[in-house]
């Protein structure tokens, strides 16, 4: 089954791409004042032409719709341009972009956009603040705003690029607390690359806040949040329980209801792992409470395809299904791709088990596809196991045999223990129903070595990514 948990994101290493949802899904992008006529006179000075200005990556009339004054370009768009024009950004800016309102008020509304569920806003001010201003620490604030809200919207390697270089600054500056801040959504971006390195990086984000005193509660609570769903990526469910409940309890300061409900969120799958299946849907229909009140369609998207699993696990067949496929439309009505390998992979799980091979071998497909798109190594391994899983249904053991061995060398490559064993004793029931008993003794044995452990039993926990 392929859980969704919940991301760790409630305040480096960009090892995969990134697919950026594009800004149309939410609505026109505010764009950047600009001193009048800078654009032309920046060109102009430059001695280039609109089309040499423009090159591959904007079209000539957007240049001078910018130019004239009839449109405002992006920040990423002036961004080339200065590039392009060689001139600083202040050039633009002038006195019309210049940061002149109180500098803590300017933090204050980016945290307040977050707050109101709108991250897209909030990080085009946030990049108009750090391109505009020359101040060190309020960039490196910024930047903390910034991966919070890259998170939100399913954008972990920009999210860690600012939270990395936000670290490193109050770090230097000797600023515990905000270096926690920083190292925390690192940390929450890391779940959502599947990188292993989210479990270090969260436990010395906590470390670090815990070493302040008095300990900054709100902050404890949420890097107590972002340590559960490293510990439940790591299927280790009780220590995630620990954690997590940890936070509730702390959290009669945690005053962010969309962090409270992917507390709750995770909690349910966690429960659910352990087979907890009244806890879990306790938990499961508070999160989906709070998302409906916070009209919250990417979480309420996430919480459906949850509600889905643990309703397979129960028996529900149709209404997991139900819930399945409500997940998706609305992942596809918001034209969201991160997280949407999860939400395929369990629509294949639940067409398998309603035996339609060829429908759930086209979803097990196109997760993989999109896990590709976006770099989720271990989701392409993941899926590769539902293909090769239904191949097997299908009565194509060579093709089944072909997927599974592309899996293994997929958790391989990105130092997953804990799937490998996983799927190798999938592996091995599928092999011992074909009677190929001593193959399946051999994957028992490999799922063993791969846990370094000499158990006679291996734990059947599904993939669970924040």
């Amino acid at each position: 089954m392929s859980d969704v948990l919940l991301h760790a994101s409630e305040p480096g290493s960009p090892r995969r791409q990134e697919n950026v949802a594009s800004s149309r899904r939410r609505g026109r992008r505010r764009g950047v004042e600009i001193r009048p006529g800078s654009a032309k006179q920046a060109r102009l000075e430059s001695g280039l032409s609109l089309g040499q200005v423009a090159r591959n990556d904007i079209s000539r009339t957007a240049i001078y719709f910018v130019e004239t004054g009839k449109a405002k370009p992006s920040i990423e768009t002036l961004r080339l341009i200065a590039e392009r024009t060689n001139k600083p950004l202040d050039f633009f800016l002038g006195q019309s972009g210049a940061v002149s309102v109180d500098p803590a008020a300017a933090l204050v509304e980016i945290e307040r956009l977050i707050a109101t569920g709108d991250p897209a806003a909030a990080i085009e001010a946030a990049d108009r603040l750090v391109a505009a201003t020359s101040d060190a620490r309020l960039a490196a604030h910024a930047r903390v705003h910034l991966s919070l809200a890259h998170i939100r919207l399913g954008h972990p390697v920009r999210a860690r690029s600012h939270a990395s270089a936000a670290r490193a600054y109050f770090e230097h500056a000797k600023d515990v607390l905000m270096a926690a801040e920083a190292m925390g959504n690192e940390a929450g971006a890391a779940t959502i690359m599947q990188d292993p390195g989210a479990l270090n990086l969260a436990e010395e984000a906590l470390a670090l806040c815990r070493s302040l005193s008095p300990v900054p509660s709100t902050t404890e609570a949420r890097l107590l949040f972002i340590l559960g769903v490293a510990h439940g990526q790591r299927h280790d469910y009780s220590k995630s329980i620990a954690a997590l409940e940890e936070s509730v309890a702390i959290g009669t300061s945690i005053q962010d209801l969309r962090q409270l409900s992917m507390v709750y969120g995770n909690l349910s799958l966690s429960y659910q792992e352990l087979g907890q299946l009244a806890q879990a849907a306790r938990y499961a229909h508070r999160a989906m409470a709070i998302y409906e009140t916070l009209r919250d369609k990417r979480m309420i998207a996430i919480s459906e395809n949850n509600l889905a699993i643990l309703l397979f696990v129960q028996g529900d067949l149709g209404n997991a299904f139900r819930h399945g496929e409500r997940s998706l439309s609305l992942f596809e009505e918001l034209g969201l791709e991160a997280g949407k390998a999860h939400i395929l992979m369990t629509m294949a799980e639940l067409e398998l088990a309603r035996a339609n091979l060829a429908s759930a071998s086209r979803y097990a497909a196109a997760a993989r596809d999109v896990a590709e798109r976006m770099g989720e190594t271990a989701n392409v391994g993941e899926s590769r196991v539902w293909l090769g899983r239904i191949a097997d249904a299908d009565g194509e053991s060579d093709a089944a045999d072909a997927e599974f061995e592309a899996a293994f060398q997929l958790f391989e490559l990105v130092n997953a223990p804990e799937r490998k064993a996983r799927n190798r004793a999938v592996y091995a029931e599928i092999l011992e129903g074909r009677g190929d008993l001593v193959g399946a003794n051999r994957q028992l044995k490999m799922a063993l070595a791969a846990l370094g452990t000499t158990s006679t039993s291996v734990v059947d926990a599904r993939t669970a990514t924040a």
